[in-house]
């Protein structure tokens, strides 16, 4: 017969260590006064990842946003960082009613007025080559058509690469 506990002191079982986290309800408490998962992280000594997973397990969590109106693409990993994907993420926060830090909003002001100047709507293609949307390919600008109307993005069910896709750089670099 193996003896589990061989390798403790005394033959008792090893203690887990105690937790690092108080109780949810304490976690929500901390919530309800504002306090961001980082800050409760700092504070217990633990990641915020902890702290975020402690609350969702507990159901406490609240809900990932939807970005799914403004990003309706199923994005590869590798295009995940792409200017478009981030300033399109934030667009959809701000229209959701959520308050962006000072220059997350400049930032994001100063790419719409760059798209409105441009003329051009946002359009994902996974096969996409690196263009000057996108060092890493996938998302690009296109000139507004007609059937654009004043959206932001193109969504076509089949964004086969062809040649009447024209990629357009709305900083005129290019």
């Amino acid at each position: 017969m193996i003896n589990k506990f061989a390798d403790c002191p005394e033959g008792f079982p090893v203690m887990p260590r105690p937790r690092r986290l108080p109780s949810s309800d304490v976690l929500r408490a901390e919530r309800q006064k504002g306090m961001t998962y980082e800050e409760i992280g700092e504070k217990y000594g633990v990641t915020k990842g902890a702290v975020y997973l402690q609350l969702r397990d507990a159901k406490i969590s609240g809900t990932r946003p939807d970005h799914s109106k403004y990003i309706p693409w199923t994005v590869r990993t590798e295009h995940a960082q792409a200017r478009p994907n981030m300033m399109l993420r934030l667009y959809s926060r701000r229209e959701q009613g959520e308050t962006l830090p000072g220059t997350k909003e400049r930032m994001l002001d100063k790419w719409l007025a760059e798209i409105k100047a441009a003329d051009v709507v946002v359009c994902y293609n996974r096969e996409m080559v690196p263009n000057p949307a996108s060092p890493t390919g996938g998302w690009y600008y296109s000139k507004r058509r007609p059937t654009d109307g004043d959206r932001l993005i193109r969504f076509e069910e089949d964004t086969k690469q062809n040649d009447s896709t024209k990629v357009v750089d709305p900083s005129g670099t290019a």
